[in-house]
């Protein structure tokens, strides 16, 4: 009998350690991530020197976050000292002080005040209470409302800021935007920590289909960013406004999510049995709770893959150099749907990073998309 005991705690025991090693892979998924920072070597008016790293001497436009208050926006690359280990890159505008750090990102933009466009926050009547979102009017405050608005939709682990980037094609476009925040993102109210992939914040989102409707929007498209992608594929299934899609505009989306995990895992040499079972544990009922989840995330109903919508006319951008969201998925789901999906492959870029490499081809390429919706009477 002392043995019969023994063998059950050592379960026991194996089976605890089992979820928790589970847990800390759900939370690799859903939670938060730590910032990197990158010191700052030296500043003047018009450039900034850095340590050589994989992403300061990346080429394009990019956003420094300073440790504190303030933003700066770095241009080209000007030199490089490899004996040194330092780059030095062009300033584009900065607010606040630049710190002793920051922190490397795509936000070109800390918010739409240095986009020079008219822009208003409204907040949002969600579910979960009120939201802020922009507001940015093609034309000014003079001009006649748009009948087309594009609905921006950030993706996972950041803010609205993100969503910022495709506004400049969509004023050029004659758009009115709406960039919402939604909950977990740190603007809209608190639910706790864990993104849910999509599967709860999609309602929010609703929230800004609602308020865009309410002042005259006939037409709307949906503009999703890495996780923005899922919520709009749970906004083409449920939202009430769904006739009022004319178009989507995903960029490097996250259509699968157990395709994006494995990839992630098997580059961390997680074990794929590992992964399958925090996958499965997210859908669980009993179970997500336990690993950090309000609610079941059934990865695979969340899959343009597996359910896909009936889609209104989509562009898709993305890049092969996205090592976040596989390429090859993207190229699957437009290859499977060759009348309704145009897929741009930019320059390779990390995830989301498109624009930032080249800003006039990623802004050409949804402009000319938006012209063509008119052609075909999409937008009639």
């Amino acid at each position: 009998m002392t043995i019969v005991w023994w063998v059950l705690g050592v379960l026991v025991v194996l089976a605890a350690a089992f979820l928790l090693v589970v847990r800390k892979v759900v939370g690799k998924i859903v939670l938060p991530g730590g910032d990197r920072w990158t010191p700052v070597l030296e500043t003047t008016d018009d450039s900034i020197r850095l340590p050589i790293t994989d992403d300061t001497v990346r080429p394009g436009e990019y956003g420094l976050w300073h440790d504190g208050t303030g933003h700066t926006t770095v241009g080209p690359v000007l030199d490089v000292d490899e004996a040194a280990g330092t780059v030095r890159r062009a300033v584009v505008r900065t607010t606040g002080d630049v710190s002793t750090r920051v922190r490397w990102s795509g936000h070109v933009h800390p918010d739409p005040a240095a986009m020079d466009v008219d822009w208003a926050e409204v907040d949002l009547a969600t579910p979960v209470g009120p939201a802020p979102a922009w507001v940015i009017r093609p034309g000014g405050p003079e001009a006649a409302p748009a009948a087309t608005w594009a609905v921006h939709v950030h993706g996972i682990r950041t803010t609205r800021v993100t969503a910022l980037r495709t506004v400049p094609a969509a004023l050029e476009a004659g758009w009115t935007s709406i960039v919402p925040s939604f909950r977990g993102d740190g603007e809209a109210p608190w639910q706790g920590r864990a993104s849910h992939l999509g599967a709860r914040e999609w309602p929010d989102v609703e929230a800004a289909l609602d308020h865009a409707v309410a002042n005259g929007a006939e037409r709307l498209v949906i503009v999703g960013w890495s996780m923005g992608a899922t919520i709009t594929h749970e906004l083409l299934a449920r939202s009430a406004h769904r006739d009022r899609f004319v178009g989507l505009v995903l960029v490097s989306p996250a259509l699968d999510w157990a395709t994006t995990v494995r990839s992630q895992a098997g580059r961390a040499g997680l074990p794929g049995f590992v992964v399958g079972a925090a996958l499965r544990a997210m859908a669980l009922p009993l179970v997500c709770r336990l690993v950090g989840l309000r609610s079941p995330v059934d990865v695979r109903a969340l899959s343009w893959l597996h359910a896909p919508r009936s889609l209104p006319p989509t562009l898709l951008i993305h890049s092969s150099g996205d090592t976040t969201v596989p390429f090859a998925v993207s190229r699957e789901f437009a290859d499977a749907h060759p009348d309704t999906v145009t897929l741009a492959v930019s320059e390779p870029a990390e995830h989301a990073w498109e624009r930032n490499v080249d800003a006039v081809w990623f802004d050409t390429t949804i402009t000319n998309w938006a012209r063509s919706l008119a052609h075909t009477g999409t937008m009639e």
